[in-house]
C-alpha cells in the first residue's frame, strides 16, 4: 500500500553547508536545485503540493539528474490523485538511474506490490553529486559512461609505455622461433597484426563515438542549463509587474528552438502578463507620440505606431468582456501615428488609418472619438497631413 504521508516523511532537506564541506564549492546552479529543492519540502509541510511542485519542476530544469527531488514529485503526483504522473516520473528516474531502488520500490507500491523494505532496513540514496561521479565509473547506461572508456583506453597507454621502457633495446617484443616455419610466423603475425589493427581502428571510432555523444549531451545541457536562466528572469520580470518587457522579451524568442517544457512555463508567463501589458504598452506609445508634437519625426511616429500595434493586436485576441477600458484610445491615437509614420509607404499607412478610424465610428458610434475619426477621415480625403 502506498501511504503518502509516511513516504512524504522520508524525505530531508539537504544541507548545503555540509555538502561544501565534503566535497568544496559547488556549482551556482546546482546550489539554486537545491535551494528550491528544500523550498518544496517546506511547501509540502505548510501543505502546499501545487507551489511544491512547480519548485521541483524548476530545480529539475537545472539539474536534470535530481532523482531526489524527482522521486518526491511523483510521490506528492500520488497524492493529488494523478497516478499516472507519478508513474511517469518513477519510470523516469530508471531510466536515467536504473540503479535506483526508491523508484523501484514505489512503483512496486502502486502496483499493490510489497515494497520489499524489511524493518530497519531501509536504504539510503546516494548523494546526487556522489552519484553522478560514481555512475562515470561503474557499468550502467547513464551519463556520463563515456568516463569509464577513456580512463581504460588511458590505462592502457600508460602499461605499453612501462612495458616498453621495460624491454632491452636489443631485443624485439616478438622472437620468432628458429624451430618453426618462418614463412608461417611472419603470416601468422601478419594476421594478428591486421587484427589488432582492426580492433584499434573499432576503438577509436568507438572513442570517437563517445566523445562526440558527450560532447551532444553537454551541448544540451548547457542550452537547458541557458534557458532555465531566461525563465528565471521572465518570472523575475513577471514579479516585479514589468509585463510589457515580458510580452516584448518573449515575443523576441518566436521561432527559437525551445525545450518543450521550458517553452510551456514562457507560454503560461506570457498568456497570463498580456492582458496586465496592454496599459503600460499604451503608456509607452503616448509618450513617445506626445514627445514628438514639435519635430514630428516619422522616424518617432514609427516607434510609437509599433508599440500602438502591438497593444492592438493583444486586445483583438482578448474577448469583448476582457478589453481594456481604454481600448478606443489605443485605437484612435494608433491610428494617428500610423497615418503620420507614412511607413512602409504613405498610401499603405494611410490605408491602415483609415481602416481603424473607421472601425471606431462603426463600433463606437456615438463615442467622442468616433466624431473625432470622421475628422480625421476628412482631413486625409481632402489631401491634408493628419493633425497631431
Amino acid at each position: 500500500m502506498f501511504d503518502v504521508n509516511a513516504e512524504l516523511k522520508q524525505f530531508k532537506p539537504i544541507d548545503l553547508s555540509s555538502i561544501r564541506q565534503k566535497l568544496g564549492q559547488i556549482p551556482e546552479d546546482m546550489q539554486n536545485a537545491i535551494e528550491l529543492y528544500n523550498k518544496a519540502l517546506e511547501d509540502v509541510a505548510g501543505k502546499n503540493d501545487d507551489m511544491a511542485i512547480i519548485a521541483l519542476k524548476k530545480a529539475i530544469s537545472i539539474y536534470p539528474a535530481f532523482y531526489e527531488a524527482m522521486n518526491l514529485m511523483g510521490v506528492l503526483y500520488k497524492s493529488l490523485g494523478d497516478e499516472e504522473s507519478a508513474r511517469y516520473m518513477f519510470n523516469k528516474v530508471i531510466e536515467m538511474d536504473d540503479s535506483s531502488i526508491r523508484a523501484q520500490q514505489y512503483l512496486h507500491m502502486l502496483d499493490g506490490k510489497d515494497d520489499g523494505r524489511a524493518a530497519g532496513g531501509k536504504k539510503r540514496e546516494k548523494n546526487p553529486v556522489v552519484s553522478w561521479l560514481s555512475r562515470g565509473l561503474s557499468p550502467e547506461k547513464t551519463t556520463p559512461f563515456y568516463l569509464k572508456y577513456i580512463l581504460g583506453f588511458v590505462i592502457g597507454v600508460i602499461a605499453m609505455g612501462v612495458l616498453w621502457l621495460l624491454m632491452p633495446a636489443d631485443k624485439p617484443l616478438i622472437q620468432i622461433s628458429p624451430k618453426t616455419d618462418s614463412s608461417q610466423q611472419i603470416q601468422a603475425l601478419k594476421d594478428e597484426n591486421d587484427r589488432l589493427n582492426q580492433v584499434i581502428d573499432e576503438l577509436r571510432a568507438s572513442l570517437e563515438q563517445s566523445n562526440q555523444k558527450e560532447k551532444s549531451l553537454r551541448d544540451e545541457l548547457e542550452q537547458y542549463q541557458a534557458w532555465s536562466r531566461t525563465l528565471r528572469q521572465l518570472d523575475s520580470l513577471a514579479a516585479a509587474g514589468k509585463y510589457r518587457d515580458l510580452v516584448v522579451e518573449v515575443e523576441r524568442l518566436e521561432g527559437m528552438p525551445i525545450p518543450a517544457e521550458i517553452e510551456q512555463e514562457i507560454m503560461l508567463l506570457y498568456e497570463s502578463s498580456k492582458p496586465k501589458a496592454i496599459g503600460q504598452i499604451y503608456e509607452s506609445a503616448k509618450s513617445i507620440y506626445d514627445s514628438n508634437a514639435n519635430n514630428k519625426s516619422k522616424d518617432v511616429y514609427k516607434q510609437s505606431a509599433d508599440e500602438f500595434k502591438m497593444a492592438i493586436r493583444i486586445i483583438e485576441e482578448l474577448d469583448d468582456a476582457n478589453k481594456p477600458n481604454n481600448t478606443i484610445l489605443i485605437y484612435y491615437y494608433g491610428a494617428k501615428a500610423i497615418a503620420l509614420s507614412e511607413y512602409p509607404s504613405k498610401d499603405e499607412a494611410i490605408q491602415e488609418a483609415l481602416d481603424i478610424f473607421n472601425m471606431i465610428i462603426e463600433n463606437y458610434p456615438n463615442s467622442e472619438y468616433a466624431r473625432y475619426s470622421r475628422l480625421r477621415i476628412n482631413e486625409i480625403e481632402s489631401g491634408r497631413p493628419v493633425k497631431h
